[in-house]
């Protein structure tokens, strides 16, 4: 029976790990099908008054276009500014606010370079006197006046959903390195604790 249920908590967690890796995709997919749609059926017109017929390719082509003109041009300088204004806009508003911030942090946090080795281990931090489940993104030492350094470690801390939570500084004895694998360490998370391990064990290595 416990091989049983150690087989179909491996199996739930890589289900779960799957759905991280694959809702990205998804959105991405879905939200670049509807700009295309939208940019041919703009684009099919155009191309036969202009040109007095249609035109092959044009909508794929404009929407990689615009694409990457909205990279170039958003990315720096006041462009940059006006769309962390417009960001910050909407995330204020309720209900928009929450659905956007989400979809936008899990797009940005797949498409980062460095997105995939964020999370470096799964851990347990010790926060107001408790055990709460993090994951380990950096660390650094911190110096104090007297010329002594503290190492801290900086975990970040879900809340009702993965992309979304709290970073803390803690201190090398208020973080327990796990064993657990960080795509597990996600599952666990995603499925409310739901597929935590029968045991875990404490990792200092």
């Amino acid at each position: 029976m416990s091989l049983h249920r150690s087989v179909l908590r491996i199996l739930g967690n890589k289900f779960i790990a799957g759905l991280v890796i694959l809702i990205p995709i998804v959105i991405t997919a879905k939200a670049l099908w509807w700009l295309f749609t939208y940019i041919d059926q703009l684009a099919r017109p155009l191309a036969r008054a202009l040109r007095g017929h249609e035109i092959r390719g044009i909508g794929f082509g404009l929407t990689v276009a615009v694409v990457l003109l909205t990279g170039i041009l958003f990315s720096v300088g006041p462009l940059r500014k006006l769309l962390d204004g417009l960001v910050e806009l909407l995330e204020s508003l309720p209900v928009i606010g929450t659905v956007y911030g989400t979809i936008r942090k899990v797009l940005a946090g797949f498409g980062e370079p460095g997105s995939r080795r964020a999370f470096q281990k799964f851990v347990l931090a010790r926060v107001a006197g408790t055990l709460v489940p993090g994951f380990l993104t950096g660390s650094f030492e911190l110096e104090r006046d007297d010329g002594t350094a503290v190492t801290y470690h900086m975990v970040f801390i879900p809340s009702n959903h993965l992309y979304i939570g709290n970073m803390v500084a803690l201190r090398d004895d208020e973080v327990v390195p796990t064993d657990v694998p960080v795509e597990d360490g996600v599952g666990l998370v995603l499925s409310a604790g739901a597929s935590v391990p029968g045991r875990i064990r404490g990792d200092r290595g």
